[in-house]
């Protein structure tokens, strides 16, 4: 027997060398540059959200807001106004609004139609008292009843673009030749709103069927908002009205309703705005729809009988009814089946029809049995049973009859 001897083990082949910096097979340095990049603009990204964040809190954001830097707001307005001298104060309560009306002042009213019913009625009364001037900004049709019935509203300059000022304008343009508003798209309350005039008020830049500006009895109506703004009112001569309108008088209180406001919380509804009389009008339409509901409504017809969907015993039928008549504790109710159920069998056996009256039952049973007609007219008439002893006894007498019979 041969023995091969066993291959001597290959030597380990040596290790790989690892790529030159640089080299083409060696990716990772741009990765991880690429990484780092991210890294930096993300941090970057947070911390510049962060700065925005706390810059805006030195401010309250929104639309003609006297402190806004943003493009919705006036500070560029109200820094000009204090430039030239005139003593700007901001309200946000009507109170405030009010008592500056009260002493004189011309107040700014930046969003009249979201006022409640309550608050316009304090800032017309005080209007009335005092005789300060009152500035709306787009008011509405409500809004504007209250405070003059000279002015109303004709619709809206959707288009946009410039408006020049008429002939007939006089102190009414403040100065300002011309106007620029944007489209309703890019309005910061949509489409800039035209107002007419009656015989007693004036107006002035006139497009289409109503005027941009409106006024009446210390009341001027202003049909845009982009003009108070920071982008507004640079354009064309909006500056010039702005600033001359609103300070005139050297004192201006910028009112810009709060819904914190306590007289903010009684806001006007639509019901609040009809008549006396529609509430009864409305109950009574009610009830008569009401009447007529019932009138045309589904009725139910008689109880129609359907057979059982399971197949049940007839002893359990028996016992279960018997159970319901013991709980119920209707006695006559048990004897006048246990009478009925024993008058249908013996007219079977005498050959009468089931519809036959009691008399000739007890006629065709009388030759049959040992009973007097009385006893049988007490045994299967409606005799009242008054106690379980009576309805027992009852049980047997019937059964001792049906006997009788089959004798």
């Amino acid at each position: 027997m041969s023995i091969q001897a066993a291959p001597a083990p290959s030597a380990p082949s040596p290790a790989p060398a690892a790529p030159a910096p640089g080299a083409a097979g060696a990716p990772a340095a741009p990765r991880s540059g690429r990484r780092h990049w991210f890294t930096v603009l993300l941090v970057l990204s947070m911390l510049a959200a962060v700065l925005v964040s706390i810059a805006r809190g030195y401010y309250r954001d929104g639309p003609l807001e006297p402190d806004a830097p943003t493009g919705q707001g006036s500070k560029a307005t109200v820094q000009v106004l204090e430039d030239l001298g005139v003593e700007v104060d901001v309200d946000r309560h009507t109170t405030d609004a009010e008592e500056s009306l009260l002493s004189g002042r011309t107040v700014l009213v930046t969003a009249p139609r979201t006022l409640s019913a309550s608050q316009i009625t304090a800032l017309s009364e005080a209007h009335e008292q005092g005789g300060g001037r009152i500035v709306l900004v787009q008011p509405d049709f409500v809004t504007l009843s209250s405070f003059t019935s000279q002015i109303s509203p004709a619709g809206a300059l959707r288009s946009g673009g410039q408006v020049l000022a008429g002939p007939d304008c006089g102190d009414l343009a403040h100065g300002a030749r011309t106007l620029e508003l944007p489209g309703a798209e890019d309005g910061i309350d949509g489409a800039a709103s035209l107002y007419r005039v009656g015989e007693e008020g004036t107006s002035c830049f006139t497009a289409q069927e109503g005027a941009l500006v409106a006024e009446h009895d210390g009341v001027l109506v202003l049909g845009s908002a982009d003009l108070l703004t920071n982008d507004g009112v640079g354009s064309a001569d909006n500056s010039a009205l702005v600033l001359n309108a609103l300070g005139a008088d050297g004192a201006l209180s910028w009112y810009v309703p709060s819904p914190t406001d306590p007289m903010a919380t009684t806001s006007q509804t639509l019901l609040g705005y009809l008549p006396d009389w529609t509430g009864p009008l409305l109950l009574w339409l009610g009830l008569i729809a009401v009447v007529a509901l019932v009138a045309v409504g589904r009725r139910f017809g008689p109880v129609v009988v359907e057979p059982l969907p399971v197949t049940v015993r007839p002893q359990e039928l028996v016992l279960g009814r018997a159970r319901l008549l013991e709980r119920s504790s209707s006695r006559d109710a048990a004897a006048r089946s246990l009478r009925s159920a024993t008058s249908t069998r013996l007219a079977d056996r005498l050959g009468l029809r089931h519809e036959t009256a009691l008399d000739g039952l007890l006629a065709a049973l009388a030759p049959h049995v040992d009973r007097t007609p009385e006893q049988l007219r007490t045994l299967l008439g409606p005799t009242p049973v008054t106690s379980d002893q009576d309805l027992v006894r009852l049980a047997h007498d019937l059964d001792r009859l049906e006997k009788e019979i089959d004798r």
